[in-house]
């Protein structure tokens, strides 16, 4: 067993290492979903129909199961029920699958990256990823003029930089044999170093700089933000209120977050908030259900 201090000088040579290997470009980083490319394919291209689409969707019937529940989803206004992948690209047009799907694509890719005796881990990750889309697609819908598939994506992508982190540690013959420090390694290094991971797989994968930026900024509070409500403070709001037990709790009053300029733009205290979140939280649950695996 480690000393502390031996503990110490460890995690320190990590950090140094890996902080090194993203600062130089070197991090191993995933390659981006077939489906996630031949999606973009599709839609830039003039040619493609709202058939090609889905039949390139039916590809992986788990995304497409999940694509028909957000279509028939209420919080779209939805009154006929659909039950193919057609009439939910149909229903929804190309600019709001190609949200969705991504987001969703890179959400189930993100789970196959499990690593043996993390599998708690990943799955805590990827639902507070679930959980912080699902946030921000009703608060764009329903609290701003954001459109609210993309501010699901950001939601999705927002802490992408653990996968290639945690599969780096993993294969470090330090840690193989010995799950619980590798976890120990993972609690310290991975916050420290996400955020940056993060915007490197987004920038290698050509996402706009927007969506790319949401990876260093969804908690930062003392960023400065001038101007109308935007994503980024969107996604930091939502961040935020998923860490929260109770997000409708008079006394759990979230400081921090409250003091900001950015919560400022969206309500004027912690009740105001309270009372809009008590009436958005059905579609918040609603839209959980609707991305989840």
């Amino acid at each position: 067993m480690k000393s502390k201090n031996e503990l110490t000088v460890e995690i320190n040579a990590v950090l140094a290492e890996l902080t090194s290997e993203i600062k130089k470009q070197n991090l191993e980083i995933p390659s981006p979903p077939d489906l996630l490319l031949q999606l973009r394919s599709l839609v830039n291209d003039e040619r493609s129909t709202a058939n090609d689409i889905a039949e390139l969707v039916k590809l992986d019937p788990n995304i497409s199961i999940r694509l028909i529940k957000v279509a028939n989803s209420a919080l779209l206004g939805a009154r006929v029920h659909v039950t193919s992948a057609q009439a939910a690209v149909t229903r929804l047009g190309s600019a709001k699958v190609q949200n969705l799907v991504t987001g969703l694509v890179i959400a189930q890719n993100f789970m196959k990256g499990k690593t043996r005796g993390l599998e708690s881990y990943f799955n805590g990750i990827w639902q507070q990823s679930n959980n912080v889309a699902a946030i921000a697609y009703v608060l764009a819908q329903k609290k701003t003029k954001l459109d609210p598939e993309e501010a699901l994506l950001a939601g999705m992508i927002h802490n992408i930089g653990v996968t290639p982190l945690i599969l780096k540690l993993s294969s470090s013959s330090s840690f193989k044999a010995n799950p619980s420090l590798l976890k120990k390694v993972a609690d310290i290094v991975i916050p420290k170093l996400y955020q940056s991971a993060g915007k490197l797989i987004l920038d290698n994968w050509k996402f706009s700089s927007t969506l790319s930026q949401i990876t260093l900024t969804h908690n930062k509070f003392d960023r400065s933000s001038p101007g109308d409500f935007n994503l980024n403070d969107l996604i930091l709001i939502a961040s935020e209120l998923n860490k929260l037990e109770d997000m409708t709790d008079v006394n759990g009053i979230p400081e921090i977050l409250v003091e900001t300029e950015i919560f400022k733009k969206l309500w004027a205290d912690w009740p105001e908030a309270i009372s809009d979140l008590e009436g958005l939280k059905p579609d918040i649950a609603q839209m959980k259900s609707a991305i989840a695996n």
